[in-house]
């Protein structure tokens, strides 16, 4: 429309009779508008130019000139048409001019579309901000009829549909096969090759090389690291429970000066579950009692038997867990006491469970009642070595041929020693 009107001065002379200064403008306006035309701005007020205007849309305005068209904004309802106006039309029909319909001769890419405006519209629209925006409106109609008239004239062409005639078929030539042979690639459901493999229990524990371990879904996540870790790389290392408990070299740990043997039996440099031991120690020949006494690590007496005649004897209240006890036996013969343990040989240490691995344990124990493998684990890290091994010779009857159950077995008997 504005190329038309660039070179058509008939129709460019109708736009400026009908718009021919303000009070046609707005005559017409209110035409269009009806009530919601709204009223003109007092007179005597200075509003900003077109330039001012179009600088503004453009973001062009700085400083002290942009303070004064924003702070006039603010009051005039006519000018804030005017912008808007002014910013539709740039927004919707500048990309619709430069994109589809350029001029015949190229402009200036310094040109803006500002002094396009300037050229084409006629100095009454420039004078009044209002009368441009409406008159840009009413433009923005027309275009906007004449895209739709040439949607519909598009829609209603005849279809052309080209006919060709049929051809011969000619089969493809054979492929020519290369004589070098392609690498068949593995199925996707083949699974990877078994990396350890043991019967445990009621069931079958299996771990292969992508680390896939399967036959343990019934364990919790931290029981089924344990397992993998112990099919990976099956070493066994001592408990923490255990440092301190220092074990003789030799099972004799005291005896009497005629040479009769008198040695404690256990508990021995271990880690037990009950908080009531039992102590067990070896008979001593011509002795008419024995005497047992219990030491705390500050060597404190927190118990203590009464004269027994057997070599064996319970604690009748339970001592408190998590503790680290020492004790000795004395043996009554011919009015003389003779202790087992005496120096040099080392003090006979033990130590309790403390409560929350005890009940730990004993949950293991109800619900993985057949799984060896996880109860030895268990017992190994919870310095329990005599149950743990009682587990994994379990899994050596079930395995006969394992050689990683051998080396568990292997460990946890060189842990005892």
């Amino acid at each position: 429309m504005s190329d038309h009107l660039g070179v058509c001065e008939q129709c460019r002379g109708q736009v400026e009779r009908t718009l021919e200064g303000d009070a046609a403008f707005f005559a017409l306006r209110s035409a269009v508008l009806g009530s919601s035309a709204g009223t003109i701005a007092s007179q005597g007020v200075t509003h900003p130019t077109v330039d001012q205007i179009a600088e503004y849309v453009d973001g062009m305005a700085t400083g002290e000139e942009l303070q004064i068209i924003e702070d006039h904004l603010t009051c005039c309802g006519q000018c804030v048409l005017a912008v808007n106006d002014l910013r539709a039309f740039k927004n919707q029909i500048t990309p619709r001019l430069n994109r589809e319909y350029r001029p015949a001769s190229v402009r200036s890419t310094s040109e803006s579309w500002r002094d396009r405006l300037h050229a084409l519209l006629p100095s009454p629209l420039l004078r009044s901000p209002l009368a441009l925006g409406s008159a840009l409106a009413v433009l923005l109609l027309l275009v906007m009829g004449w895209l739709y008239w040439q949607s519909q004239q598009e829609r209603t062409k005849p279809e052309v549909v080209i006919v060709t005639p049929p051809t011969t078929f000619t089969p493809p030539a054979a492929p020519q096969v290369s004589p070098t042979a392609s690498p068949i690639p593995a199925p996707e459901n083949a699974s990877a090759p078994i990396l350890a493999q043991l019967n445990d229990g009621e069931g079958r524990v299996t771990l292969d090389r992508d680390g896939k371990l399967s036959g343990v879904d019934h364990l919790p996540p931290g029981y089924q690291r344990m397992v993998k870790e112990s099919l990976t790389n099956p070493r066994l290392t001592r408990s923490s429970l255990l440092a301190g408990l220092n074990r003789p070299g030799s099972s004799l740990m005291g005896s009497d000066e005629q040479g009769n043997k008198f040695s404690v039996i256990e508990p021995i440099g271990k880690v037990i579950v009950s908080a009531r031991p039992t102590f067990r120690w070896s008979k001593l020949e011509g002795a008419t009692g024995y005497v047992v006494e219990g030491y705390d690590e500050k060597f404190n007496l927190v118990v203590t038997s009464p004269q027994l005649t057997g070599n064996s004897w319970t604690v009748p209240q339970p001592l408190k867990r998590g503790e680290v006890y020492s004790w000795q036996v004395k043996a009554i013969k011919e009015g003389q006491e003779i202790k087992s343990p005496r120096p040099p040989a080392p003090q006979a240490k033990f130590r309790i469970l403390d409560q929350r691995k005890a009940n730990e344990l004993a949950q293991a124990q109800k619900a993985y009642a057949s799984s060896h493998l996880t109860l030895g684990l268990l017992y190994a890290e919870a310095g329990l070595l005599d149950q743990a091994e009682k587990e994994f010779r379990a899994l050596q009857k079930a395995n006969p041929d394992s050689a990683l159950v051998r080396r568990l077995l292997s460990q946890i008997q060189k842990l005892r020693n």
